[in-house]
């Protein structure tokens, strides 16, 4: 079936700037051939244009970048390769994929303030058209912050069109000050934005709605542990998607924006630049792909090279769990980890393993915010408002259960909200395997070191608490990345680096 996607490729878009780093860019001539963005943001099409040229940078970011520095640096992900900087937490300011993720966010982050802060140069044919720019671009501002201060702490919060060197040259905001950025953008968007797009140029299924908006506000409450609104915003969205049926469906391209999706990043395109690498990013060396990161199993005893076993995601799946056949595979090949055992006893991540496209060109979209994290989300924070046995924090949980084909849970089981904080936790885990989130969770609940460190033990290293402070909302022990050094040339108003680094 041909997919009706957001179409980034209409023209190519010269933004005054591509990047907040790099501060030189802002004074390159206009490129010949393409769109002085001067022009382009003077007309109807022209905005709609430029708002799918912020969607862009996510199409790079989720192939590799992303997942490095999240599923990598997880109980989830191990490497047996030399890219062992996440994997160990021994990333340094120079480490280039903090630095891939730190410029593909912000070079979002500055073609959503280019778009908002030309709206008032066009008159629009119908008002809901210029809504639906402006809802997008707050959105997509807001994700991208999101990400970033989830991984770096406090950034700069660059939230105007940059048209001099001195615009991009902000210090680091506080914490509290990006996530207050984050949620007026959100609570803007989701008044601005309808519940679907149908189709046309500038309607197309895929972009994001107000029950996106409203899904990603109710994550960035459920991260500072902010119950009530949390709540309050997933019941927005509580039934009016549905649960897909076919867990698979999710991530093989045949349910994508569908009644189970709330945003996604669209690939599809015909040049390999709208396509996923991330297939082959995942699939074994025997099957033409990197390998680049394995499940953690404990059968493999902490061999490999890196914290391979220990809290393993293998083990964590009861065996008639019908998720685990979908995200892991040992497709009967040898054991390049440890020749001593059989042929397939190594598994690697078969979620968004694809043999229909060309090698390196997956179509498929990858999952940002599904419907399933939405009602595990709810049932989290209403288990942290008050414990309820067998209550509706059960009911939700459970429909995630059925769905896998392992049994529902009752109080007798979860007698106490320990115990059930403790089942949504490895739910989470089960269900949104390799999803990027795996990573974000553990940090936001403030037991990153305990769930990596059985791993890293087998190493005889300890995990880095001199690169953790305190979250500044919620008090748990949080690990940050480092800001990537080159920011620190380019900006000499940033400020200071996070604890335990040096640039």
């Amino acid at each position: 079936m041909k997919k009706t996607v957001i179409k980034i490729s209409i023209v190519t878009v010269f933004f005054s700037v591509l990047a907040i780093t790099g501060c030189e860019k802002i004074l390159e001539p206009e490129i010949q051939g393409q769109v002085a963005l001067d022009h382009l943001v003077t007309s109807e099409n022209g905005l709609i244009t430029a708002v799918n040229g912020i969607y862009t940078p996510l199409q790079a970011l989720y192939v590799g970048p992303m997942q490095r520095l999240t599923d990598m640096a997880s109980d989830d992900g191990w490497t047996w390769r030399n890219e062992l900087e996440p994997d160990l937490f021994i990333a340094e300011p120079v480490f280039s994929h903090s630095q891939s993720v730190w410029v593909g966010h912000y070079r979002g982050i500055t073609r959503a303030n280019t778009v908002i802060d030309n709206l008032d140069k066009v008159t629009f044919s119908k008002a809901e058209t210029g809504h639906n720019i402006e809802g997008q671009a707050k959105f997509l501002r807001a994700f991208y912050y999101f990400n970033l201060v989830r991984l770096f702490g406090g950034v700069p919060l660059i939230v105007n069109e940059i048209k001099s060197r001195e615009d991009s040259e902000m210090p680091r905001a506080s914490v509290r000050e990006v996530y207050d950025q984050i949620k007026k953008d959100l609570v803007d968007a989701r008044s601005l934005l309808p519940e679907t797009f149908s189709s046309g140029y500038g309607n197309e299924a895929g972009r994001a709605t107000s029950l996106a908006a409203s899904s990603l506000l109710s994550l960035v409450h459920l991260e500072l542990e902010e119950w009530d609104q949390a709540v309050e915003n997933m019941d927005r969205v509580i039934g009016k998607k549905t649960l897909q049926p076919n867990y698979a469906s999710y991530f093989n391209g045949s349910a994508e924006n569908g009644a189970g999706s709330l945003f996604e990043v669209q690939y599809g395109g015909v040049d390999a630049s709208n396509t996923s690498t991330l297939s082959n990013f995942l699939a074994p060396p025997a099957l033409s792909g990197g390998a680049i990161i394995l499940p953690t199993d404990d059968n493999l005893e902490g061999k490999g090279g890196g914290p391979s076993s220990g809290n393993g995601i293998i083990q964590a799946y009861e065996e008639q769990d019908l998720r685990k056949q979908v995200n892991f595979n040992t497709y009967g090949l040898a054991n390049i980890v440890d020749a001593t055992q059989p042929a397939g006893s190594l598994y690697y991540v078969h979620k968004f393993y694809n043999t229909r496209d060309p090698l390196g060109r997956s179509t498929w979209n990858y999952p940002l915010i599904r419907y399933p994290e939405i009602i595990l989300a709810k049932a989290e924070a209403l288990n942290e408002i008050g414990y309820q046995a067998d209550g509706e924090a059960f009911d939700l949980l459970n429909q995630i259960r059925r769905l896998a084909g392992v049994p529902a849970y009752t109080s007798v089981q979860l007698a106490t909200q320990q115990d059930f904080r403790n089942a949504i936790r490895k739910e989470r885990r089960l269900e949104l395997a390799f999803e990027a989130k795996r990573y974000f969770d553990l940090n936001r609940w403030g037991i990153l070191k305990e769930s990596i460190q059985p791993q890293l033990d087998f190493l005889k290293i300890s995990f880095p608490t001199h690169r953790t402070v305190a979250h500044p909302v919620t008090g748990k022990n949080t690990y940050l990345y480092p800001i990537p050094a080159i920011e620190f040339v380019n900006n000499a108003q940033l400020g200071e680096q996070n604890p335990g680094y040096n640039n």
